[in-house]
């Protein structure tokens, strides 16, 4: 049944990312209902993840205080209700409101599917967890291909709202024929006993330093999502085409590292996270590196760095949630990951600005130089989060 358990919590979190992950093929029509000018479409698409940011922590503890399953009902329902009524009133500021509020729905989704993993997989833990992940850029996939096409045939409202309900129907099938495992019950906890829990967890140095691993790789992705194409169309001389050509198949880059490297941890580092985050480190570094150095019209070498990329810079999230859950435990899973993905997402709309400045100030191969030297950086809390985990687990 377990594997059935995956189909569904998969699907939960491809729901959750249509629009989340999708929202930027709305931009032209954004643009031309509300006539905006770049600043504000980006205000748009800032508030999806202020407004996870900002209660992920909280999410993370409700998914410890209520359970996986009342919470991926949460994540679904609330996302497809807030994207539905942006749509009743023909208003940029409205629209704006109601996007904070489906940010806040999507913070829910990872911790309460990551909880589900964990309890149902003793066994190929990553590579299940890194199945799970394979959701989100399935999501954006659907939603990048799907949402234009309904704006096109109507409006941006359309698109919201076909996207709100693709959002809820996985969610809350996932809530109707999910089961615990045999032998488990969820025991609802009082908030205060939660609350100390969270706070045990916000202690324990191995999930601090698998956190700062985490911030300092979730650059790279950002940065990827946000400057690769332009990257490649100003300084390699690329096509705006086949640029948009090499986003995607650094998306399908993701989307297989997300598998490789859950079944590298599992099978041949015995359930070892770290040693493959600090694999990946160093191919997102390589790869970095190499966007600097583009030859101008060199389209194969650029779809080649598009893939490792992929693999490399936004590949490792699987392994992230695996960690932290483990870490945390059945009793604190949600806090666990919860407090990790408080620090990933904040660190991934604090990256962009601070790459674009750089790179207006001295150009884009200096900046992803920059980006290459700081991914480096995320070796020494690598290393010091592997061995407070040996730590952990020696007899006391």
């Amino acid at each position: 049944m377990r594997y059935g358990i995956l189909a569904l919590v998969t699907s939960a979190q491809a729901g959750a990312a249509i629009v989340q992950q999708g929202m930027g093929s709305l931009g032209p029509f954004f643009t031309s209902e509300f006539s905006l000018n770049r600043a504000q479409l980006g205000v748009i698409f800032g508030v999806l993840m202020v407004g996870g940011t900002a209660t992920t922590l909280a999410s993370g503890v409700a998914v410890d205080a209520f359970g996986e399953r009342r919470m991926i009902l949460f994540s679904g329902v609330t996302m497809g209700i807030a994207l539905i009524v942006s749509t009743f009133i023909h208003s940029y500021v409205w629209l704006v409101v109601w996007m904070m509020f489906a940010g806040v729905g999507y913070a829910a989704a990872t911790p309460a599917g990551g909880r589900a993993i964990l309890l149902w997989f003793e066994r190929n833990r990553g590579l299940a967890m890194g199945v799970r992940q394979m959701g989100v850029p399935i999501g954006g996939f659907i939603g990048a291909l799907l949402l234009p096409l309904l704006a096109t045939a109507g409006t941006y409202r359309l698109a919201l709202v076909v996207g709100g309900i693709l959002t809820m129907l996985p969610a809350i099938a996932a809530t109707v024929l999910y089961r615990h495992p045999e032998g488990h019950v969820h025991v609802a906890k009082r908030l205060n006993e939660v609350v100390r829990a969270t706070l045990e967890v916000a202690r324990d140095r191995r999930i601090v330093y698998v956190t700062l691993t985490c911030m300092i790789l979730v650059t790279a992705q950002s940065n990827m999502l946000t400057f690769f194409v332009l990257t490649l169309v100003r300084d390699a001389k690329i096509g705006i085409a086949v640029a948009g050509a090499g986003l995607a198949l650094a998306q399908v880059g993701a989307t297989a590292g997300r598998l490789a490297w859950g079944f590298i941890s599992d099978s041949v580092f015995h359930g070892d996270r770290i040693v493959p985050l600090m694999c990946s480190c160093v191919l997102a570094s390589i790869a970095a590196a190499s966007v600097a150095f583009l030859p101008e019209h060199a389209v194969a070498y650029a779809l080649g760095i598009s893939f490792v990329l992929g693999i490399s810079g936004a590949g490792w999230n699987g392994l992230f949630t695996a960690a932290e859950v483990e870490i945390g435990g059945p009793d604190r899973a949600g806090s666990a990951l919860g407090i990790g993905l408080t620090g990933v997402f904040a660190m991934g709309i604090v990256a962009p600005p601070l790459f674009g400045v750089l790179a207006d100030a001295r150009g884009f191969p200096v900046a992803w130089l920059a980006q290459a030297g700081f991914i480096l950086l995320a070796f020494m809390p690598a290393l010091l989060a592997r061995r407070a985990i040996e730590r952990a687990r020696l007899p006391a």
